[in-house]
This record gives structure tokens, C-alpha cells and sequence, in this order.
């Protein structure tokens, strides 16, 4: 069973993923929760677009590789990551084609065959990472691995446990903000970015609180965002600026 702290870091990891406005922002919000959540002593994002090839080669690096606390990886650690991929049972779990589903490094390596591998030669001794505990959200066209890791003693199965009941909130969130980053700019050029952020958000069916949770400010700012707005448009309600925003060349919800 949970305890109370375990449920609290939790929810503040679902907190922590809602605040990001933006896709570029979200693993600086949810690694430190994760970590947290976990007691994990690091934790390793990597994004990989499947729109792109992913048959990286020794000289290549996936689209983004994030490390908290910085620095985790080096260069030089980060190609030999890549390099020793494809013999490293718990990568090829969370890289495309793989299961995916939280798992130990434990569940599917020996110790002793870990630490006889290449890549704990080059990566995992020397960022620290004896135990990992990773998964893959897989929202659509963009492919997240999380690592977590720690120097010595393993994740148990409870840690596990609430990772994985954490996953499908965390995947749909990477889905709203990787859809929202394909999106082009409403064809409103009198508003400012912030005021299509706002605009946006309320099309979306959010209330004036959980835009300003979002975009972290005050549900009075979000308020005068939208008189703004209004004034703009020449409309008089929220409803008819939301309109105003779907007749818009170029854009859809």
C-alpha cells in the first residue's frame, strides 16, 4: 500500500507535469518530482522523433537527451549510451519496438552480466547508475525513455508500482504538448503570443484558474488576457472569441 508520502509526491509529480506550458519545459518539471517520488539519485529523458530514422548510428544522438541534476552525461558518455544500445536488454525494452512498461534493470540482467557490459564500463559507473528503473511513454510520433537511477540499492516493486500507475497521465500530457508545438500560429496577428496561449487554452474547456496554473499566473491575469482579447476581436464573450479563433486560417483545436 501506499503511504502518505509516496501519494503526496505523486500527486505533486501530476502537478509538476500539468504546470508545463510547453513541451522544451516539461522534463525540467517532472524529472526532479519523479526523482523525488522514487528516491532516485538521477534521472535521464531522451526523445526520439519517429517521423525521423532511428537507426542511430555510433556518431549520433537522439533529438533531445536530458539529464537531472545536470551535468549527467557528457558527450562522450551520451555517444557511448547510443553505441552500446542495442545490447542493453532495459534500452531496447523502452526504445521503440520494446514494451515500454516500467521495469528494473534487475527484472531482465544478472548483476554480474550488467557489470560485464560495455556499457556500464563507459556510462552507468560513471554517472552512478548500478540500478535503473525505466519506461517509454509513447503518446504517438514522439518516443520518450525515462531512466531512473540510483548508485546502489535497487527500486523495489512498489516503486515500480506507482510509476506505472503514473505513465498514462504522463503520456497523455507529452501527447497535449508535442500536439500542441505541431500547431501553427492562429491566423490572428493583432494577438500577442501569450494572448493565443490563453485563447488556446480556453478553447480547450480549461477554466480561468487552471490557465493561470498553467501559464503561471494569476486567474486575474488570465482574465485581463481575455478583455484584451475580446477588444481585439471585437467580440464580447468567450465563446464568440473561440469562434473567432476556429474561423482563423490554419488553426483547429
Amino acid at each position: 500500500m501506499a503511504t502518505e508520502r509516496t501519494v503526496r509526491a505523486a500527486l505533486t509529480t501530476v502537478e509538476a507535469a500539468d504546470a508545463a506550458a510547453s513541451l522544451a519545459e516539461l522534463p525540467g518539471l517532472v524529472m526532479p518530482a519523479l526523482m523525488n517520488l522514487v528516491g532516485a539519485d538521477s534521472v535521464l529523458w531522451t526523445e526520439l522523433d519517429l517521423t525521423a530514422s532511428l537507426d542511430l548510428s555510433p556518431g549520433l544522438l537522439p533529438g533531445r537527451v536530458i539529464g537531472y541534476p545536470e551535468p549527467l552525461l557528457t558527450v562522450e558518455t551520451a555517444l557511448a549510451l547510443e553505441g552500446h544500445a542495442r545490447e542493453s536488454p532495459l534500452i531496447c525494452h523502452t526504445r521503440p519496438g520494446g514494451d515500454g512498461r516500467p521495469i528494473r534493470r534487475s527484472d531482465l540482467q544478472s548483476a554480474r552480466s550488467f557489470r560485464s557490459s560495455g556499457i556500464y564500463a563507459d556510462v552507468a559507473r560513471k554517472i552512478g547508475a548500478d540500478e535503473v528503473l525505466a519506461m517509454a511513454l509513447k503518446p504517438g510520433k514522439l518516443h520518450v525513455c525515462v531512466s531512473l537511477n540510483r548508485a546502489d540499492i535497487d527500486f523495489t516493486p512498489a516503486n515500480v508500482d506507482i510509476v506505472t500507475w503514473l505513465l498514462p497521465l504522463l503520456t497523455r500530457r507529452v501527447a497535449r504538448l508535442a500536439t500542441a508545438a505541431r500547431r501553427p500560429a492562429l491566423g490572428l496577428p493583432q494577438l500577442t503570443e501569450r494572448q493565443q496561449q490563453v485563447l488556446r487554452l480556453a478553447a480547450e474547456g480549461l477554466t480561468d484558474a487552471a490557465i493561470g496554473h498553467r501559464l503561471d499566473c494569476s486567474p486575474r491575469t488570465v482574465d485581463k488576457h481575455l478583455e484584451h482579447i475580446y477588444r481585439k476581436l471585437g467580440v464580447s464573450c468567450r465563446t464568440a472569441a473561440i469562434a473567432a479563433a476556429f474561423a482563423a486560417d490554419g488553426w483547429r483545436p
